[in-house]
């Protein structure tokens, strides 16, 4: 399978900054003259249009009017394993908390979006924790989520 090959992944825990990184990546292109399309969900996309006002915010699902437009920008996608349209594209940038815990050989680059984006990064991705502590919140955060989704959306794993 010959995949485009993307400029930036980061699947890390929540609250870690991902969307704070993928916003000052859009930023940098941004003041340098280049089209900027983020994509993200509904109830984010205002938020994203004051912080980004240059760039053009999509909805998840949303489509552009212009192919050639489309490819001459640099494309972001936040929180894209919770995304139900996610294109792979040269050069984009993606970021995520997984969604679901991946079954080595059940889950294949062929069916899963995340598997296939580190495919498209080499192999690799960039993963984040805390600059703070946050052992009382872990700890916390083990009582109330099931050890799947502890593992999920506080250690940012996908792979069982």
């Amino acid at each position: 399978m010959n995949q485009p090959r993307i400029a930036y992944l980061d699947i890390s825990p929540r609250q870690t900054g991902k969307s704070e990184r993928l916003v000052q990546h859009a930023k940098s292109f941004l003041d340098a003259g280049r089209r900027v399309y983020f994509v993200t969900f509904e109830g984010l996309a205002v938020d994203m249009q004051r912080r980004l006002p240059n760039a053009r915010i999509l909805v998840d699902g949303e489509k552009v009017s212009s192919d050639e437009e489309a490819q001459d920008a640099v494309w972001f996608y936040d929180e894209f394993d919770w995304l139900g349209s996610v294109d792979i594209r040269q050069g984009a940038y993606y970021a995520t908390t997984p969604k679901f815990l991946r079954v080595a050989g059940l889950h294949t680059a062929e069916s899963d979006v995340l598997l296939r984006l580190i495919e498209a990064h080499g192999g690799n991705h960039r993963r984040y924790t805390w600059p703070i502590d946050m052992s009382g919140t872990l700890t916390e955060a083990r009582t109330h989520y099931s050890p799947e989704d502890f593992r999920l959306l506080f250690l940012g794993e996908y792979l069982k």
